[in-house]
């Protein structure tokens, strides 16, 4: 006989998100599966602004989220800027701070509630920038002074100095 949660109070507010936090290079699940698999269309993707491929993990199938619910990926870009970027590709957006860009997530998603992932790599935003106009433009200029500066400094030349009370 089944009884019902009276503790858990039916006035509380519903789960608004989810948090999927990987680290390293694929998700828990690709590990276990052949390499000769098919990749799906949005799992890579052209990086617009380095010319770089990102591969992104594969969205949880739907034994564990829901197709209905939007899904985003969460993570920062070579500058350090924080990018949220649909699974999907819809929407993205450019942010200074993590909570920004959360927010961001709420608000492209309401009111159903949406989902994330944590990404622990680098990737850059291959899409419109929805987010903050002025994150962008700092990730611009960052990105332009970064092309100025050498990879490697020159090597600063240290000379001794003898002082008076030394010997030569």
């Amino acid at each position: 006989m089944a009884e019902t949660a009276s503790h858990l109070g039916a006035d509380r507010p519903l789960l608004r998100g989810i948090c999927l936090v990987v680290k390293g290079d694929r998700a828990a699940g690709d590990q276990n599966r052949g390499s000769n698999r098919e990749r799906s269309p949005d799992r890579r993707k052209r990086s617009g602004t380095s010319g770089t491929v990102a591969e992104f993990p594969r969205r949880p199938d739907c034994t564990v989220l829901s197709e209905t619910i939007p899904f985003f990926f969460i993570g920062r870009n070579k500058r350090g800027l924080w990018i949220v970027r649909e699974a999907e590709g819809r929407t993205g957006g450019i942010f200074i701070f993590k909570k920004s860009a959360l927010r961001f997530a709420a608000r492209a998603s309401a009111p159903i509630g949406y989902a994330t992932m944590l990404l622990a790599e680098r990737f850059e935003l291959d899409i419109e920038n929805r987010g903050n106009p002025l994150a962008a433009w700092l990730d611009k200029a960052l990105r332009h002074l970064a092309g100025l500066m050498p990879a490697y400094p020159p090597p600063i030349p240290i000379e001794r100095r003898n002082f008076k009370w030394e010997r030569r």
